[in-house]
């Protein structure tokens, strides 16, 4: 198994996506654009033979843009997230990912909040 991360930008659709056996999208439903790009590139990766894992919060503005796009392709119509709940993250993070404001946060050990409501989507290529 090789295991290789890369950035990339999910909006510019001039570029493919690089080839991956697994494609990952996490927190990236800040905005109707990007949500909208996300699904996009989901029924690229699917058509591609990769399967695809979003992570989302709920309530995230770019999740019904994400939705309406993805529908919109045969095999994906009633396709919807699974909510759950996980940990929130220990330890400083990017002020770009993660604002002063932010809930998702564990300041330290000792937060007595450190369950975090998500929402997950697991998809393979066999839906479209």
């Amino acid at each position: 198994m090789c295991d290789l991360s890369e950035l990339f930008d999910i909006c510019d659709m001039s570029s493919p996506l690089p080839p991956a056996d697994i494609v990952v999208a996490a927190d990236v439903m800040y905005e109707p654009t990007t949500g909208a790009a996300t699904a996009k590139r989901v029924v690229e990766a699917l058509c591609r033979g990769s399967r695809v894992i979003v992570g989302d919060s709920p309530g995230r503005a770019g999740r019904p843009a994400f939705l309406k796009e993805l529908r919109k392709h045969p095999g994906l119509e009633s396709v919807d997230f699974v909510n759950t709940s996980g940990s929130k993250c220990i330890g400083e993070r990017h002020e770009l990912i993660c604002g002063k404001e932010s809930t998702s946060v564990r300041r330290d050990e000792h937060d007595d909040n450190g369950s975090l409501d998500i929402a997950v989507l697991d998809l393979l290529p066999q839906h479209v």
